[in-house]
């Protein structure tokens, strides 16, 4: 029989499975195009049959009514897109073989069902408006508390559930102390909450805890994920940048309830807006949170194009939960935005300078200065006396005075020592020592035949010719090295992390950072046989000591590239090494009077600027009347407290507009270097158009974000703040509300929530009804038949259960101690981590932003939020807990369960000390019973009383512990030593007894969870 009907009817067992099937439909409710049919054209036809125009097969659009309408007519007989799928041929059946499986037979079924119901084609849910829904009939009335629970009941009774009961009371503070602060309530907290018996006493919790300054941490956390905040660039060394005052905004703006629309304009535009305020501008410091290349090697207009692409994103991400990135390199395949679009979207932000790019058009990277009122006194006044000791040395006093010193000063000047040790150099190198301005071909080492044993330090003065090698790294331990430059371009600096090294019997040396007022000062390192010292200039800097046996050990002296560990090759000017120590003033010499002399020597007409602003310097230090030098003196320091001071002051990377916007054009494949079309800002076509009345800028972009009839801005915001406090959003795909996300769980609740906030754009409010509802108060206990039948809690026939957030798993440990510092804003901090962390993804280079200076004191025990972020090396006990790295906008963190995770509960030394300095408090306040002592430690972590068998388990293990550890003593003395001292008069074998236990407690599953 199925041989006779192929070709032209559907095979035997097909007809009967969609028959089956229809039937199953008909005694159902209708199928829906958006919610049942788009997602399998989506997952399946859209990637040959889609937007993308480049991939299109057949030249058929199924994302679009006309495309459908072309091949599924209402008349199952004639539909072309059902004789496909079912197809028995190979080589016509869709979608092929070769993209993946076919159709399942119930997505078959649907597709014929929908099609016998007449094919009707809806826009996607997303890019339609919501609409206010009447507020359902439900049958339990008195469960009802508000709005949202008439939509959770409605579908719950639909599916034949029933709500599970309120939670008890302190489970209930507990899960609300979490979702508002990031912090457990205490037990104090907890009995003053069971104590109130009036009607509203839940609802006074609620009010008490969002105006508590801690609920703005709360929600800046979730911020700081989709803003991609860090404290460092991500690229290369990963260098530190500060950021944190706009965190500081983040919070403020959170704990003032500053309404949603403004919060959003404000982080998108606020530099644009009428006499915008410092705080506006800073926070547009939102689309500067982006990683930046400061590698000298990286092109400047690549990296601009990366930095506008990832504002793009964020920006799609964060307020419409929109994929935009996938129309970078061609039309979107699954909706319908084209690369034009994306293009379009692009000039909004493609007209921000950068730095390396733009300053040679007169644009500077915007930074915002935030000084203290202090601050901008003292910079105030140090600017008023600056000038007035400028005005005190004119300039037509000074130069005949210093035309008339540069004719004599010459010949007195010092001459440097010339005691050197023969050095041999590679042919075809003479084997003479050059002097300044008889550069010599270095390939890679000289041999120096240093002494096996001597009782003085050796001293080594390295030229190096600018132009073929700008920056030196000095080496610690070993000879010394003068370092110096030929001309001044270009302008070279001498610091840790130069792009050379220094090696001498298999060993490398590295100096101190030296950064002096951004300008190439001459130095000479010497030592006098204990340590080595430095002058730059005539200012002395102390650097570490080094061993006798590393100064004087035979062997090649290299230079080299660390990047590559290859020797490095070029121009040297001269290489000279003494047998001895130098003293001060032969130090002095060679780093302050020596360049003098370089530069007297050359033809007054070849001298540069620079050159020639070095001899006014030195003429008004050392050489000019005695009133003209103490006024020079007293404009150095002056401009060195002015320099310090702005290094303390705190600034921040912002958005501003340049002078002459650059173009954008539309790059093929992303390409920077493949422009094509030229395109104006615009949004994408999908969506509503700008208003008439907006400015065609980022201001109009991010009120046309909050236009009445943006269909996606409330949608996602509130679908956030769902997920915030029920683990899984009502669209489970947070980051997407295209064709590839989930279809909302109720879209009829998103779509009210969504013209609730609406309204009033009131962030508090919102989540006041979210938390005061009966949905939200559900106990989260669940049966194994409600598991099996909706393992996520979708329909909500229960209470949020999960684990806490990787920065909330470390604060409630130091919360339930009372170790947290509640200071709130700030520097970043640096709590306990494992050593050698950063070091190791160094590359053995040995730069500042690469060593890890663990924080003291207070600054140990801040929030987790307050953690320095560093993207290559994100905090490791957040990332174990699936905190993300922060290079990109993170919609949803994973929530994992691993063996690393309880690892670092028991031995991190956060969560040891946390445990014993619980156990110290358990000692001082809860009396000397161990059950009591137990119970009350159980309390203090978990909220709750333990019960008879719990308290016995840990009694056991308390008595087994003490055993243990008075056949130890050293193991327990070392473990309650983390940290802050041991209690007075307990015995170490106790306390670390106590410590274990209280250890265990902090590593239950109730402890770390939410429920």
């Amino acid at each position: 029989m199925v041989t006779a009907l192929e070709g032209s009817f559907l095979p035997f067992r097909l007809f009967l499975v969609l028959n089956v099937a229809a039937l199953s439909f008909a005694a159902g409710k209708p199928v829906d195009f958006d919610r049942d049919v788009r997602p399998i054209l989506s997952d399946r036809c859209f990637a040959c049959h889609g937007p993308d125009d480049r991939r299109r097969m057949a030249n058929l659009r199924l994302d679009s009514e006309e495309g459908v309408r072309r091949v599924a007519s209402g008349d199952v007989a004639k539909s072309r897109i059902l004789a496909r799928i079912t197809s028995t041929n190979q080589s016509t059946r869709m979608p092929p073989a070769s993209t993946g499986p076919a159709l399942t037979d119930a997505q078959i079924a649907t597709i014929r069902q929908w099609i016998e119901q007449g094919a009707k084609w809806d826009r996607h849910w997303a890019f339609v408006p919501p609409q206010r829904p009447p507020l359902p009939e439900v049958k339990d009335e008195k469960w009802v508390r508000n709005p949202i629970d008439r939509f959770v009941l409605a579908r719950l009774e639909k599916e034949g559930l029933k709500p599970s009961p309120e939670a008890d009371r302190a489970t209930l503070l507990r899960r609300l102390s979490f979702d508002l602060t990031g912090l457990p309530p205490t037990t104090a907290q907890i009995d003053a909450f069971l104590a109130d018996k009036s009607a509203n006493a839940y609802e006074k919790e609620v009010d008490r805890l969002l105006a508590l300054p801690q609920y703005g941490e709360r929600m800046a956390m979730q911020w700081l994920d989709l803003a991609r905040y860090a404290d460092t660039h991500g690229y290369h060394i990963d260098s530190a940048r500060d950021m944190w005052k706009w965190r500081d905004w983040v919070i403020d703006a959170f704990n003032r309830n500053m309404p949603f629309d403004r919060f959003g304009i404000e982080q998108l535009a606020g530099d644009l807006l009428p006499n915008a305020t410092s705080a506006q501008r800073l926070a547009s410091g939102f689309n500067r949170n982006h990683m930046v290349n400061y590698e000298g090697g990286a092109i400047p207009e690549e990296y601009q194009v990366e930095y506008v692409a990832d504002r793009v994103d964020t920006t799609a991400n964060v307020f419409m939960g929109l994929t935009l990135g996938c129309a970078r390199c061609h039309d979107h395949k699954y909706d319908p935005i084209s690369q034009r679009d994306y293009y379009r979207f692009f000039a909004f932000f493609n007209t921000i300078a950068e730095k390396g790019l733009d300053g040679r058009q007169g644009n500077a990277a915007p930074i915002l200065e935030l000084p203290t009122a202090e601050q901008a006194s003292r910079a105030a006044w140090l600017q008023q006396a600056i000038a007035e000791h400028e005005a005190a040395i004119p300039d037509k006093e000074i130069q005949p005075l210093l035309a008339e010193w540069q004719k004599t000063r010459l010949p007195t000047l010092p001459e440097p020592p010339h005691d050197v040790w023969q050095v041999t150099w590679p042919a075809p190198i003479p084997t003479s020592v050059s002097r300044p301005g008889q550069a010599a071909y270095f390939n890679g080492q000289a041999r120096a035949e240093f002494p096996a044993v001597s009782a003085e330090p050796l001293t080594v003065a390295l030229w190096i010719r600018s132009g073929a090698l700008s920056e030196m790294t000095v080496l610690e331990g070993g000879p010394g090295f003068e370092i110096g430059v030929e001309d001044s371009h270009p302008q070279p600096e001498f610091r840790r992390g130069s792009p050379l090294y220094v090696e001498y019997r298999g060993r490398r040396w590295h100096s101190a950072e030296i950064v002096y007022g951004g300008e190439w000062h001459h130095v000479a390192v010497y030592f006098d046989g204990t340590a080595p010292s430095l002058l730059l200039d005539s200012k002395p800097v102390a650097m570490e000591p080094v061993g006798a046996a590393a100064r004087h050990e035979r062997g090649p002296l290299v230079v080299g590239d660390p990047h590559n560990d290859k020797p490095f090759k070029g121009d040297l000017a001269y290489l000279r090494i003494y047998d001895r120590a130098l003293t001060r003033p032969e130090a002095e010499t060679l780093a302050i009077h020596e360049p003098i002399r370089f530069i007297l020597s050359q033809e007054e007409s070849k001298r540069t600027k620079e050159q020639k602003d070095r001899l006014r310097d030195y003429f008004l230090t050392y050489d000019a009347p005695p009133a003209l030098r103490h006024v020079y003196s007293e404009l150095k320091a002056l401009k060195a407290q002015r320099d310090q001071l702005k290094e303390e002051i705190p600034t921040v990377q912002v958005m501003a507009e340049m002078a002459r916007p650059r173009d954008t054009f539309i790059l093929a494949r992303g390409d920077y270097r493949n422009q094509t079309e030229k395109v104006t800002p615009g949004v994408p076509a999908l969506l509503p158009p700008l208003p008439k009345d907006a400015p065609v800028n980022r201001l109009g972009l991010a009120e046309w974000l909050f236009s009445p009839q943006h269909p996606l801005t409330a949608r996602v915001a509130v679908n956030r703040y769902w997920q915030l406090y029920f683990g899984i959003g009502l669209v489970k795909t947070a980051e997407d509300f295209g064709s590839q996300g989930d279809a909302p769980v109720q879209r009829e609740l998103l779509d009210w929530l969504a013209t609730e906030f609406q309204t009033k754009w009131d962030i508090k409010a919102m989540q006041r009804l979210i938390l005061t509802s009966a949905t939200y108060r559900q106990s989260s206990r669940v049966s194994p038949d409600l598991l099996e039948k909706d393992p996520e809690n979708r329909l909500l026939a229960r209470g949020p259960r999960f684990r806490l957030a990787a920065e909330m798993v470390r604060d409630n440990a130091l919360v339930v101690s009372r170790l947290l510092n509640p200071a709130i804003g700030g520097p970043s901090v640096f709590p306990y981590q494992p050593p050698g962390l950063w070091e190791e993804l160094s590359r053995g280079e040995t730069f500042t932003a690469q060593e890890y200076h663990e924080s003291t004191g207070p600054d140990l025990y801040r929030r987790s939020m307050y953690t320095f972020w560093k993207r290559t090396v994100p905090p490791a006990a957040l990332t174990t807990f699936d905190a993300p790295d922060r290079e990109k906008c993170t919609s949803r963190r994973l929530i994992t369960n691993t063996p690393l995770q309880a690892l670092v509960l028991l031995n991190d030394p956060t969560y040891v000390e946390a445990a014993r300095v619980l156990a110290q408090r358990a000692f001082a306040e809860s009396g000397g019973d161990p059950a009591v002592r137990t119970r009350w430690i159980f309390r203090e972590a978990t909220g709750r009383q333990p019960t008879q068998s719990e308290t016995r388990v840990l009694l056991d293990l308390l008595q087994r512990r003490l055993d243990h550890y008075r056949q130890q003593p050293a193991e327990a003395a070392k473990l309650i030593h983390v940290g802050a001292s041991k209690t007075a008069n307990v015995e170490a074998t106790e306390l670390a007894a106590w410590t274990m236990l209280a250890s265990t407690v902090l590593n239950l599953d109730e402890t770390i969870t939410k429920e």
